[in-house]
C-alpha cells in the first residue's frame, strides 16, 4: 500500500493537489496473502500510517514535494524520519491500537519473508515506539541567539 501526491507539473508552484493510495493485491512477499484476507484492525492500520503520509504531505509545496521525494529515495535517514512522522500522525489521528496491531501481525507472522520484516524493523516505527509516543503534537522549541 502507498500514498503518494499527484502533481500536476503546470501547477508546480500552485497549491492544487490530489493523492492516490495504490493498493496491492498481495502483501510484498508474503506468498499468497491477499491483502483482502488481513484481518481488519490490520487494515485499519495500515490505512491510517498510509492517511499519516498525506497529512505529512500537505505540509509541504507542491515544489517541496519533488524534495521531498528525491531525498525519501536517495536518504535512507529521511525515509526512516518520514514513516516514523506517518505513524506518529496516525497515533495523534487516534489509531494507536491499529497501528500497533499491523506491526505486530507483519513483524510476528511467519508466512511474511524475512527480508520485508527487515525492510519495516530498518525504516518504520517499532512497536514500542509506538506504545510510547505521545498523542499530542511535541512542541519544537526555537534556538534563541541571546
Amino acid at each position: 500500500m502507498q500514498a503518494q501526491p499527484v502533481i500536476d507539473l503546470s501547477d508546480i508552484f500552485g497549491k492544487n493537489r490530489s493523492y492516490k493510495l495504490d493498493v496491492a493485491e498481495k502483501v510484498l512477499d508474503s506468498g499468497d496473502l491477499n491483502v483482502a484476507d488481513l484481518p481488519d484492525e490490520v487494515l485499519r492500520g495500515w490505512f491510517a500510517h498510509e492517511l499519516g503520509h498525506i497529512v505529512d504531505y500537505e505540509n509541504h509545496s507542491n515544489a517541496g514535494m519533488i524534495a521531498y521525494g528525491l531525498r525519501y529515495y536517495f536518504s535512507n535517514e529521511y525515509k526512516r524520519e518520514r514513516e516514523h512522522e506517518a505513524d506518529s500522525i496516525a497515533i495523534r489521528l487516534g489509531f494507536r491500537k491499529e497501528i500497533i496491531v499491523a506491526k505486530k501481525y507483519l513483524l510476528e507472522n511467519d508466512f511474511i519473508s524475512p527480508a520485508y520484516q527487515s525492510q519495516i524493523k530498518k525504516y518504520y516505527m517499532s512497536v514500542r515506539g509506538a506504545e510510547l509516543c505521545p498523542d499530542g503534537r511535541i512542541p519544537v522549541v526555537p534556538k534563541l541567539d541571546l
